[in-house]
């Protein structure tokens, strides 16, 4: 469900263009005029305004909106402006090539999307498909459990079968065979990953695909509360689940959010951003009040 505020008056895709341009001219970027109208339009609108700014202006709109803007507000309005499969692609290659540190990105992709949308994507952490039924076979979910156990018990390191099962069951098999795994063993699958040395490195991977299958809106809430540290902001992780969620799922997370911490997503955002960045985030959850000038 998105968050989305749109506009009861929507301007073509050549006026959004006008005022686009007109927010990048003069004495610096007016960047509430910018968050006033992409942060407002939908992923086929942002596209028709991407496609009439250059064919008005002949100039890429993402590449300049890169040399107007900067720091977070920048890396989270590139993000947005994307096409939603570019998005995440361009956020998985990124993500790919420092894979040790930024796995939780790979993951989040592959385990939060549905088979089609894996599909579009051409990821292969995971399997690229994935059945997107509620169907549970009880049977296969206790023989797997069992078969999880032993693999974890074991003690191997390769997790080809806990790849293969998670990579290729849908969520409802998945929660079914770790419930299985919970009640048959006295622990969760996820703290008996933890358990043993790990020279692959897979089960931090693991743990977390399993942690995002398991309760996606937990888990995102989890990657919210860590990005928004005392220590300071993770503007990355923030912008990321932002962006990728607002048009999709982000009022489960908002409420997941305010169940777990006990204040609203919006305050803490606010809380804990500033500026431009602050503005454009709280646009995207819903909370910005829209001016049509």
């Amino acid at each position: 469900m998105a968050t989305i505020v749109v506009p009861s008056v929507i301007p073509s895709p050549a006026e959004d263009a006008d005022a686009l341009l007109k927010a990048f001219q003069g004495w610096g970027t007016d960047e509430q005029a910018v968050i006033a109208v992409l942060a407002h339009r939908d992923a086929t609108q942002r596209k028709q305004i991407r496609l009439a700014y250059e064919e008005k202006y002949n100039e890429n709109l993402i590449q300049r909106l890169q040399s107007e803007l900067s720091g977070n507000f920048e890396r989270a309005m590139y993000h947005w402006v994307l096409d939603p499969v570019e998005r995440q692609a361009v956020m998985a290659n990124a993500a790919m090539k420092c894979i040790h540190e930024d796995y939780p990105v790979i993951v989040e992709i592959a385990c939060a999307n549905s088979s089609s949308e894996l599909l579009a994507l051409l990821l292969a952490l995971l399997s690229t498909y994935r059945y997107d039924g509620d169907e549970v076979n009880d049977a296969l979910a206790k023989s797997e459990a069992k078969i999880l156990h032993e693999t974890l018990t074991n003690g191997e390191t390769d997790h080809g079968e806990l790849i293969r099962i998670v990579g290729t069951r849908s969520r409802a098999q998945l929660k079914a065979t770790f419930s299985w795994f919970r009640d048959e063993h006295g622990t969760s699958i996820t703290k008996a990953l933890q358990h043993g040395a790990d020279p692959t490195g897979y089960s931090h991977a693991l743990r977390t695909a399993v942690r995002c299958i398991s309760d996606a809106n937990k888990y995102f809430v989890k990657v919210l509360r860590n990005a928004m540290h005392k220590s300071g902001t993770d503007g990355d992780s923030l912008s990321r689940v932002i962006v990728l969620h607002a048009e999709k799922d982000l009022k489960g997370i908002k409420d997941a959010f305010q169940k777990t911490a006990s204040v609203a997503l919006e305050q803490a955002i606010a809380k804990d951003t500033s500026g431009d960045y602050k503005s454009f985030l709280m646009a995207l959850l819903g909370t910005w009040e829209w001016h049509l000038n």
